[in-house]
């Protein structure tokens, strides 16, 4: 995932990109890494390649299309890691020339290795394989690559439809990014700015961690919890919580009550428009700060 988070208007920041490991079950955040979005090594796998070591043995790495790199697929071969990618345009793969074939549109492929990159050493690159085996499958919307090549352990069907579950990582960074306020920073340091970015996120594991609770609570899963539902819960109770005049454990009962009663609706293959529905308004947009801008004709009625 790599949200483009937007710091205070006006004040002539760049763009910062963000990128965070989560998981799929209950939502909750493992790691998160920071850079701008221009310069050396700082574009999104690049930014994966720092979090390598938050993943463990077998653990499956879902992601889209932008990580479906021969050197992220090598890597994770060799850690014992599995992925599960869209393929990358830039590959090209004729399923009637496939190394072995598994099925209509299925197959698998040798993959080799391509020139060394810019931001990898010599000694590094010797290391990596000269060949990799990858498993492509086709549906109709598109070709996963994956790492999974055991057709009978991992059926095509489970391949296909853990990929459609990550939209639920993309409702996550909305949660994230919108219903925390998180889309536009208002510190202006970049030291400040990281403080804030990770303040935001671990006040997102908080709310997941009081989903979790009224999961057990109620025998739901964590994906029918509902997030504004935990964050309201969470607002609301906050003063008491800082109080401490009443006993913490009552209150957090109550608030896992409160958000076990809220279920979010079933609505699988559900596709919205990327569109916004409130029209921008006609106003200019303010570049400089108040104080100038009076000063500035272009901003006078």
């Amino acid at each position: 995932m790599s949200p483009t988070i937007l710091p205070k208007k006006g004040l002539g920041f760049p763009l910062i990109r963000i990128l965070v490991l989560i998981t799929l079950a209950s939502g909750a955040l493992l790691d998160a890494a920071v850079a701008p979005c221009t310069g050396k090594e700082t574009g999104e796998q690049a930014l994966l390649r720092q979090m390598f070591g938050s993943l463990n043995k077998e653990d499956i790495l879902l992601g889209d299309a932008n990580f479906e790199n021969y050197f992220i697929l090598a890597a994770l071969i060799s850690a014992n890691i599995d992925g599960v990618f869209e393929k990358n345009d830039s590959r090209s793969l004729d399923f009637r020339k496939c190394h072995v074939k598994l099925g209509s549109k299925e197959g698998l492929f040798k993959l080799a290795r391509p020139a060394r990159p810019a931001w990898m050493d010599e000694d590094s690159y010797r290391e990596v394989p000269k060949e990799i085996t990858i498993r492509a499958i086709k549906t109709k919307k598109r070709i996963i690559v994956t790492t999974l090549i055991d057709a009978e352990r991992y059926p095509r069907k489970d391949i296909s439809d853990l990929y459609i579950d990550r939209w639920h990582i993309e409702l996550d960074f909305r949660c994230i990014k919108t219903m925390m306020n998180m889309d536009i920073l208002r510190c202006k340091t970049p030291e400040m700015l990281r403080k804030e970015i990770y303040v935001h996120l671990l006040v997102y594991n908080l709310i997941r961690g009081l989903m979790a609770k009224a999961t057990e609570a109620e025998g739901h899963k964590p994906r029918e919890m509902s997030f504004k539902t935990a964050q309201d819960t969470l607002r609301s109770y906050h003063h008491l919580l800082l109080m401490g005049t009443i006993n913490i454990f009552q209150l957090l009962e109550t608030m896992v009550q409160l958000i076990g009663k809220h279920k979010v609706g079933n609505r699988p293959g559900r596709s919205e428009p990327r569109a916004v529905k409130r029209r921008s308004k006609p106003s200019k947009k303010l570049q400089h700060s108040r104080k100038k801008a009076r000063k500035l004709k272009e901003y006078k009625s």
